[in-house]
């Protein structure tokens, strides 16, 4: 009897060694798990950013390189995605550029689900898209994932001090070249996928925004207080500053003014060519 008391006894510690040890590392299995539950999510959400937003936002989600399933590039219309002001922080500049109150989390979720405006379209199944919510979860995992310590600490790229009128501006940088400013319309900046071009018509066009390719004709008559060059570069840098009748605040991109004065001994060339190409037309 004695030694099955023993034996019993020392099962019973060996049991309850076991269970705690178990209780120990347990925390530890579980954040491994997860951790690796969600590394799965934000690999699947890669695969549904490349076949599905890379074309609007990028290659690296940067607005920078787009491509036609047929593989030729084309303007990205997308806004980065990459990018210090949307990923990093818990209330990143993108926030409270758009006015949202809820988490960031929330925002890039809610955008990729329900869409914005008439260029994002909505992707969730919930607001007639082709997604599920858990793909549309993945993919906002995705972009979630560029923030990174190294990404977010490091410092501000420097950005160039725009003069306040066209005629400074105009006055500090080379005359501008149309040919070059086609290019960077149409494909870098992609404004041609909210404004059309040339090709298009006034009477024709419903895009995002209002059709420019016909701005020498029509400036005038939307603001006739400011040159045709001093309202295109208003419109780009302060796009608030006036609305065309129809559209409404907040449709056009307020980071241009970023982009292109990332580096500021370059850059800045790009918005005088690009209004030279719009003067030119």
């Amino acid at each position: 009897m004695q030694v099955k008391i023993v034996i019993g006894t020392v099962a019973f510690m060996l049991t309850m060694v076991i269970l705690g040890f178990a209780a120990l590392v347990e925390p530890a299995r579980l954040e491994h798990f997860s951790a690796a539950s969600v590394a799965r999510q934000i690999e699947t959400g890669a695969e549904i950013y490349k076949n599905n937003c890379a074309s609007c936002h990028g290659v690296e989600a940067k607005a920078q390189q787009c491509f036609s399933p047929s593989g030729e590039q084309i303007a990205c219309q997308g806004l980065p995605l990459q990018h210090q002001p949307l990923v990093c922080g818990d209330k990143p500049e993108r926030l409270d550029q758009m006015g949202w109150v809820g988490t960031k989390q929330d925002f890039v979720y809610r955008t990729v689900a329900a869409g914005r405006g008439r260029i994002m379209p909505t992707w969730s199944v919930d607001f007639g898209g082709p997604l599920r919510n858990d793909q549309v979860e993945n993919v906002s995992l995705y972009i979630l994932n560029f923030e990174g310590e190294e990404f977010c600490s490091a410092p501000p790229l420097p950005n160039y001090e725009w003069p306040e009128t066209y005629s400074d501006f105009n006055d500090a940088w080379a005359a501008g070249d149309a040919a070059r400013g086609e290019e960077l319309y149409n494909i870098n900046y992609g404004c041609a996928g909210c404004h059309g071009d040339s090709v298009d018509s006034d009477a024709s066009w419903d895009g995002t925004g209002p059709w420019l390719g016909a701005i020498v004709d029509n400036a005038p008559l939307r603001n006739p207080d400011v040159s045709v060059e001093e309202y295109i570069y208003e419109s780009i840098l302060m796009p608030n500053a006036y609305i065309v009748t129809g559209y409404s605040e907040g449709l056009m991109p307020q980071d241009f003014p970023n982009r292109m004065g990332l580096d500021p001994d370059v850059t800045p060339q790009d918005l005088q060519d690009i209004i030279t190409y719009l003067t030119n037309q």
